[in-house]
């Protein structure tokens, strides 16, 4: 069947790189992937932390999202500060002050990769989901308000890594997105569990759920076909597949078809029409 991915990551420093993501996935039914940057340093690229390894970075993303679409996939391409990259910073001597220094260069560069045409939007930004110091968790947070207030004077999209708190965790973010004022069907909601999916929807929020049969059941059965499915494949050959791979997400849905769990029409919603009208583009 027909599926987007709506969140996942391409390696051609160490793993599969876009050219081979995108055969197997348009081999399995694939026809769109939203592309998100990873951390700099995951493609080894030299001076982390600083603004022109970002700058590094974004060159290196936006080739990988060129490769996606020469090899048939509709794409969007995104470039952000991972929250987990505020410890990183810390951990390598950068000061609380020098961290927000560079949140500040990172988010002005991507407002130019914007206007240019370099990026697509924003992503991903948001809080940890593990343990952390609390001046780190307030670091993280202020670099993903810097990020909705970019959305919203872009006009583009932003997706959040955030903890799995259920509906605290959306509710805080919904009060957090009013206040800038950016448009809630501008933000999507990476990696959900089933209550936040469902919180989502009540919301005005797009949510992507990992697309292994057993937690798009458990969305589908809180919040129905308002989601869209992820792999977060993060194309490290240390780690195959950790959280799904994008060719295996057709069968996944599928197989939920087959079995009576969900019907076609709920599984195109899922597949092609969510991912149609959060992204904006067309469906095949």
């Amino acid at each position: 069947m027909l599926v987007g991915d709506a969140h996942l990551h391409s390696n051609p420093v160490k793993g599969l790189g876009a050219a081979k993501i995108a055969e197997r996935f348009r081999a399995s039914g694939g026809w769109f992937a939203a592309l998100v940057a990873l951390p700099p340093y995951h493609y080894d690229v030299p001076g982390y932390p600083s603004l022109a390894a970002y700058e590094r970075m974004l060159k290196l993303v936006r080739r990988e999202c060129d490769e996606l679409r020469r090899r048939g996939l509709r794409v969007a391409c995104l470039a952000g500060l991972h929250p987990a990259e505020v410890d990183r910073m810390e951990s390598a001597g950068l000061t609380a002050d020098r961290i927000v220094d560079i949140i500040e260069a990172v988010v002005k560069l991507y407002e130019r990769a914007l206007r240019e045409g370099v990026i697509d939007g924003l992503g991903e930004f948001g809080r940890q989901h593990y343990r952390t110091l609390p001046h780190r968790f307030s670091l993280a947070e202020y670099a993903m308000v810097r990020a909705l207030e970019l959305a919203r004077d872009a006009d583009c999209i932003v997706h959040l890594h955030l903890e799995s708190g259920g509906a605290a965790t959306v509710r805080t973010v919904s009060r957090l997105v009013r206040l800038v004022n950016v448009r809630p069907d501008r933000v999507l909601l990476h990696h959900a569990t089933a209550a936040m999916a469902r919180e989502a929807a009540a919301q005005g929020f797009a949510a992507t759920v990992v697309g292994r049969r057993d937690a798009v059941l458990q969305a589908y059965k809180l919040a129905g076909p308002s989601f869209m499915v992820e792999s977060d494949f993060i194309d490290d050959p240390r780690r195959p597949c950790v959280a799904q791979c994008p060719w295996e997400l057709g069968s996944e849905l599928g197989a939920l078809v087959e079995a009576g769990a969900m019907s076609e029409e709920d599984a195109a919603r899922i597949a092609v029409d969510n991912v149609a009208r959060f992204y904006g583009v067309e469906p095949p």
